[in-house]
């Protein structure tokens, strides 16, 4: 019998600019976090078919959704991942559409690695009370 062991987190990023992918990429990449990089809502939702995520964090501003409108979607297809939403400007209105769709954190861009730092850890914590024997792709779904 093999011994469980903790995993280490699963994250999805979508966020249209290339530069911030790529730093996202360069920061988690030092570490044991596996990252998966997305530019628009609709890849990071048909990945999300396929794969183990305990973790999405989208920008406001994608293509082609909002990212309140993807965390949503995440949260029917997946529910209980911890989603983060980022963006540059908010309203009250973006504020009450986070509040009512239960977005677990909003981080303000332009991004800090204390930010993104304390919010893995929070998470690394979560998993570390979970063991997991290894990752399975998820089913494919039919509709």
């Amino acid at each position: 019998m093999k011994k469980e062991q903790p995993c280490a987190p699963q994250i999805m990023v979508i966020d249209n600019d290339k530069y911030v992918r790529e730093s996202l990429s360069t920061f988690f990449g030092q570490g044991s976090t596996r990252l998966l990089v997305f530019r628009s809502g609709s890849e990071g939702l048909n990945a999300l078919k396929y794969q183990d995520i305990d973790i999405v964090i989208s920008d406001y501003f994608l293509p082609d959704m909002d990212g309140l409108s993807f965390l949503k979607q995440v949260e029917k297809e997946k529910p209980g991942i911890p989603r983060i939403l980022m963006a540059t400007i908010t309203n009250d209105e973006m504020a009450l559409g986070i509040a009512r769709a239960g977005i677990y954190k909003f981080i303000e861009k332009p991004l800090t690695v204390d930010s993104l730092e304390t919010i893995i850890k929070e998470f690394e914590t979560i998993k570390r009370s979970r063991m997991c024997p290894g990752r399975k792709a998820d089913e494919k779904k039919t509709r």
